[in-house]
């Protein structure tokens, strides 16, 4: 059997004057971009996992919608890790976080950033941003 890791992911976004923004982290090897996210620690919601892991690696604070936006999966840590995401809007930008001397971040269109993640199935999450934000 194989051993299944519950995580929570945020994808944090802003409105500009004619796209929707998503803010990509560098992965801790700085060699591929993502959206915060980690372990669902025990005692911990999703909502609270996913809005701690957008302070910690992306020193952004913010709104979660819900329900969220969509799952992907991976493999990692010799098993799967499976990523509940939700959209987050981005009230407050920090200048100093836990992560900041190991994750770069980027503001791009929602459209850009679905084709600059490594997992094909967080790109099509973001993609649906938009109407995600539509309906609520």
């Amino acid at each position: 059997m194989t051993d299944v890791f519950a995580q929570a992911g945020a994808i944090p976004y802003r409105l500009a004057a004619d796209t929707i923004e998503v803010l990509l982290i560098s992965t801790s090897s700085g060699k591929h971009l993502t959206i915060p996210k980690g372990l669902i620690d025990p005692g911990f919601s999703a909502t609270e996992a996913a809005l701690n892991e957008a302070y910690e690696e992306a020193g952004v604070k913010g709104r979660l919608s819900t329900p969220a936006i969509g799952r992907y999966h991976f493999n990692k840590w010799g098993g799967r890790c499976e990523v509940e995401v939700f959209a987050m809007a981005v009230t407050r930008m920090l200048d100093k976080w836990p992560e900041d001397t190991v994750r770069r971040r980027l503001w791009t269109d929602y459209r850009h950033a679905a084709g600059q993640v490594m997992h094909p199935d967080l790109g099509a999450l973001i993609l649906k941003l938009h109407d995600h934000l539509s309906r609520s």
